[in-house]
């Protein structure tokens, strides 16, 4: 009887160690795909503010925007601070992607990740002017 009971037990103990595996690998997986998401938030807003620079149009004017990828609600906030430097305008935009899945914070299964990229655009004289 004490071999059954004991046998049991390990069962049970072994079960729940591999179903505890198997979440934490998900988790994990879940959070290599969120902080894909969130790059791509970065890399679409530093997409955008170069075309919109290369073209000599006025500068990008920073919003936050919403998007969706793969599964996941990506939220990309922009910050823009200009500087005068040997008579070239120098803009210089913060960008954060925040990318997250699974409900909200303390949910079984939410994932959040989160990137900050800085880009540097460089203009001849002013605004208006040339990329240098």
């Amino acid at each position: 009887m004490f071999v059954l009971v004991a046998l049991a037990a390990l069962s049970a103990g072994i079960l729940y160690l591999s179903s505890h595996q198997h979440t934490t690998g998900a988790l994990d997986i879940q959070g290599a795909r969120a902080l894909a998401a969130a790059r791509a938030g970065d890399d679409w807003m530093v997409a955008t503010i170069m075309a919109q620079e290369s073209a000599g149009n006025p500068p990008y004017a920073c919003a936050t925007s919403n998007l969706g990828f793969a599964g996941f609600a990506v939220t990309v906030t922009c910050t823009r601070s200009s500087h005068d430097e040997e008579g070239n305008r120098i803009h210089v935009y913060n960008i954060t992607s925040t990318a997250s899945a699974g409900g909200s914070p303390g949910d079984l299964g939410f994932v959040e990740r989160q990137v900050q990229v800085v880009a540097v655009t460089c203009r001849v004289g002013n605004d208006v002017g040339p990329p240098c």
